[in-house]
């Protein structure tokens, strides 16, 4: 399937909806939705209003609707959920993994999840009842990603005999890459992958071949801490346990890539002043309101710019050449606080920037800034001293960029540090506050040393 026909599916599916049932567009619309990817159907239905995507979802058989209804926004899942057919959702939530369940029902309205965990207690009451353990575990922790369906043996279990289980058992495990060993009070002993059950001797315990006292993580921890700990030593699944060790379930590499694509999302579209939720459902409206307060404060930062400029006024009279530098340097300098305050909120995201370890953090951007200040400062005050026909200017200019720039990293690369220390996003302090910050500050810099040095210049 190509990829236009693959980006026409929503037209494809308008088209459909816009026939009476009777008159063909039952036809197309199985037409277009057969061999379709759950994700492609997803995005098809974000491209539609919320009356169109109901009407495509209640078309789609139980387990595709299922995945389809897992890879939803917030907004379209409240929807459906409100208005699908008495039952339907309880259906659905029967044929995903608990988890799974656990996140679209914290997705709802708190009436909404009432409901539907009412539904799938008549169902299936375990289910229900494993959902509302995950649910009893504080958002965005370890304990709402891991399920308790993963694969696991007693430690004298046979290499034959784990395969055996994982026959009878697969169906009903969420994964058999990892088959996990526990003793008889269920604690965590040891881990083994599937490759090495299938390279051991038939009779072989698993206990001699399996990896001892592996990494594990404890359920209120948060869900970026296991993606990360996934990540840094390749792991497919991770064992989530409790203080004594006892084996509580497992977060899945699929899972925790979600993770960190969310979290690389939201610390992106904060960084520049937005918020992850204008990828939803909202308005023109709603999505100005919630990024005006972030051009105001731009603005007054912007204007408090224009003050330091015309307390200078005497200084840039005199020098107007002074004037055509100004946007060079707090442009640089902007750019260079932007750069180290990315640089230290991935780090932080990703586990590579510790807190503890912030002076390491912050010495190695310094020292980075130095370079960068001095290479930048160097080509421009070169380039103001044949500018202007005498080597003071470019001196003033010279200092005026160095200073601006390595003030920059280092605010950029501190801020964020101090933010996640007081508990705040770091990914907030970035973004359209920190250019319009080092404006002032660049301008302040090289306009306070223009002045300073005016004799020089003559």
């Amino acid at each position: 399937m190509s990829q236009q026909t693959r980006s026409n599916l929503s037209a494809i599916l308008k088209a459909a909806l816009s026939k009476p049932l009777g008159a063909g567009g039952d036809v197309r619309m199985t037409a277009a939705l057969t061999g379709r990817h759950p994700a492609e159907i997803v995005q098809a239905m974000s491209e539609m209003t919320n009356a169109e995507a109901l009407a495509v979802f209640n078309w789609l058989d139980n387990p595709r609707a299922a995945d389809v209804l897992d890879e939803l926004d917030s907004e379209t899942v409240r929807f459906l959920t409100g208005n699908a057919p008495p039952g339907r959702m309880a259906e659905l939530l029967d044929h995903l993994p608990m988890d799974d369940a656990a996140e679209v029902i914290s997705e709802a309205n708190p009436d909404q999840a009432e409901t539907l965990l009412a539904d799938l207690s008549k169902r299936a009451p375990e289910d229900a009842a494993e959902v509302r353990r995950l649910l009893a575990y504080p958002e965005y922790s370890a304990g709402r990603l891991m399920t308790d369906k993963f694969a696991w043996v007693s430690p004298s279990t046979s290499a034959t005999q784990v395969l055996a289980y994982l026959r009878e058992n697969a169906d009903a495990l969420e994964t058999v890459n990892d088959i996990y060993v526990l003793d008889p009070s269920r604690k965590l002993m040891g881990v083994s992958p599937i490759r090495r059950v299938l390279t051991a001797g038939p009779d072989q315990p698993i206990h001699e071949f399996m990896t001892p006292d592996p990494i594990s993580i404890s359920p209120e921890k948060e869900q970026q801490d296991a993606a990360i700990l996934i990540s840094r030593y390749d792991m497919l699944t991770l064992p989530v346990t409790d203080e004594t060790g006892l084996m509580l379930g497992i977060v899945t590499i699929d899972d925790s890539i979600d993770v960190l694509v969310e979290e690389f999302d939201e610390d992106y579209l904060r960084s520049v002043g937005s918020d992850a939720e204008e990828l939803e459902r909202k308005s023109p409206v709603q999505i100005a309101l919630l990024r005006m307060p972030w051009l105001m404060a731009t603005l007054f930062i912007e204007l408090f710019a224009g003050v330091i400029i015309h307390a200078f006024d005497a200084t840039l009279t005199k020098f107007i050449l002074l004037a055509s530098f100004m946007p060079i340097i707090s442009a640089i300098s902007g750019n260079t606080g932007l750069q180290s305050a990315a640089i230290i909120i991935r780090g932080l995201s990703s586990g590579q920037v510790q807190l503890e370890n912030w002076r390491q953090a912050v010495t190695r951007q310094m020292a980075t800034t130095v370079i960068l200040g001095a290479a930048c400062a160097s080509t421009l005050g070169i380039i103001g001293g044949i500018w202007d026909h005498h080597w003071s200017f470019g001196f003033v200019v010279f200092l005026g960029m160095f200073a601006s720039v390595n003030i920059a990293g280092v605010v950029g690369t501190v801020v964020p540090l101090l933010s996640k220390r007081a508990g705040f996003d770091p990914a907030l302090t970035a973004g359209p506050f920190e250019t319009a910050f080092q404006d002032v500050v660049g301008i302040t810099i090289f306009l306070s040393l223009a002045s300073t040095l005016l004799r020089w210049l003559h």
